[in-house]
């Protein structure tokens, strides 16, 4: 699968040794002092290929979508978050198929272009060439942008092993800084990358979910890449207090598209990932610039629409 990046609101996609850092972000990074005394948490997931430490109170590292982790892609971000600063953290693992990547530089651009089309206020800081773990390559920018019209600052590290490709990030507003970049480097410094287990499925066109039944305006932008196009869309809750995102996609690509997926990830004011979900468009094949409708539903009674703010929408073809 081909993976496109659409409608990033602040993606935060994360990832104790010495990390090679070149950039005047990179010295500060080293120079920030954090709590020496905090307790740590050690996360190891097999089936996306990562092992890591990271500070207790950042709570747990959960699968956005419950068994995404046999999907091409998976996102996952914190649960239970009890620190007394406020962070925005996200991990993606993606296949050389969804990520549409040959190489990391290509990995990188892609995250690069969704943030410059989609963050308000984006402005690039830096980048420099690290190194992650022990001794794994990878590549780092900073960036700042507006948040419910004030500034943040965020962190995106890209690597790339075996074939999978890895995003890890942070955002923040500057009163958090100098709490939680000592810890995000402790993170990166952690990381273990495992032969991936292999569970990956795939999921018949049966599961689409395409019914229109109107929308409301909401805070999510869109964005453009080549590919696939999400053309429109916007949101609504339903009379069960589920929230629905329905619109178009096209297929810009000059060959027919099989099994077209829209993944929805939803953020709370804060930028804390609450929910994720995907639907099929409707038909899911595309042909040669062909468009279709597609209804991405948020299920989980775990969630309620109350607490989301804004959604990332991403797309993907087999």
């Amino acid at each position: 699968m081909k993976f496109v990046m659409l409608a990033i609101v602040q993606l935060l996609v994360v990832l104790s040794l010495e990390i090679v850092l070149q950039s005047s972000f990179a010295q500060n990074l080293s120079e920030e002092t954090g709590n020496k005394n905090s307790s740590v948490t050690q996360y190891e997931n097999p089936y996306i290929g990562i092992r890591l430490s990271h500070p207790s109170d950042w709570g747990k590292i959960v699968e956005l979508d419950e068994g995404c982790h046999k999907q091409p892609s998976c996102v996952l971000g914190l649960d239970g978050t009890s620190t007394n600063y406020t962070f925005g953290f996200s991990l993606q693992k993606s296949s050389k198929e969804s990520c549409n990547c040959m190489s990391l530089m290509d990995h990188v651009r892609n995250g690069f272009n969704t943030q410059v089309t989609s963050l308000n206020g984006f402005s690039f800081i830096n980048d420099n060439q690290t190194t992650i773990g022990k001794n794994y390559p990878g590549w780092q920018y900073e960036y700042s942008f507006l948040h419910n019209g004030a500034e943040e600052r965020g962190i995106n590290v890209f690597a790339t092993f075996n074939d999978t490709y890895y995003s890890i990030g942070v955002t923040y507003p500057e009163e958090s800084r100098a709490k939680l970049l000592p810890e995000f480097k402790k993170v990166i410094d952690s990381i273990e990358f495992l032969p991936v287990q292999d569970q990956i499925t795939k999921i018949p066109s049966f599961m689409n979910m395409s019914e229109v039944e109107g929308s409301k305006s909401n805070t999510a932008s869109k964005n453009n890449l080549s590919g696939l196009q999400i053309l429109s869309h916007n949101s609504f809750t339903d009379s069960e207090g589920y929230m629905h995102v329905v619109g178009e996609i096209k297929n810009n690509s000059p060959s027919a598209e099989t099994y077209v997926k829209i993944i929805g990830t939803f953020y709370d004011i804060n930028n804390q990932v609450v929910g994720a979900q995907f639907s099929y468009a409707n038909p899911p094949s595309l042909g040669a610039g062909d468009k279709a409708p597609f209804e991405i539903i948020l299920t989980s009674a775990s969630v309620p629409t109350s607490l989301i703010d804004h959604y990332i929408l991403q797309a993907s073809h087999e």
